[in-house]
């Protein structure tokens, strides 16, 4: 009984330890300029955290992996006013990555784990998030689409 206990302990730590090794959590955190934002101008006034400085956040590409847990985040730039908040994931063109076509937010954050795709297969998707100006009462909805892109694991 005492080997059987044994053998089953150690298959199942060696089946969790491989499970959280191959995930991965990427966290992305959008940053808006909540003072100047405008339907025209998403491009000039949203962007990811650590988003290159000569990529528009309509053409960022995050490369994932299956089993990889995504979360997005919404804040804020420095120096503004207003108030932001996140609606939902809302998948666009090519495979769906989560397997679903939305995701709403929850508690102040979307999150998904990739469970379909192959190497090489973008997900266009739209991250829909309102914005409501310091001094308004109403708030606007805007949709950000950049892209998931599957790549192997290294």
């Amino acid at each position: 009984m005492r080997i059987k206990t044994f053998f089953l302990l150690s298959l199942s730590f060696f089946l969790f330890s491989s499970v959280t090794y191959a995930q991965q959590i990427i966290e992305l955190t959008i940053l808006v300029e909540t003072n100047t934002i405008t339907q025209d101008n998403i491009p000039e006034t949203c962007r990811f955290e650590n988003q290159p400085e000569d990529t528009s956040i309509l053409d960022y590409t995050t490369y994932v992996s299956i089993g990889d847990k995504v979360k997005w985040r919404i804040k804020r730039a420095d120096d503004n006013k207003g108030s932001v908040k996140l609606v939902k994931y809302k998948h666009g063109t090519g495979p769906s990555f989560f397997n679903q076509d939305s995701i709403p937010e929850k508690n102040g954050k979307i999150e998904g784990t990739i469970v379909l795709g192959s190497e090489n297969e973008v997900d266009k998707y739209a991250i829909e998030i309102m914005v409501k100006k310091k001094g308004e009462n109403e708030w606007v909805n805007y949709i950000i689409d950049p892209k998931l892109q599957i790549k192997a694991r290294e």
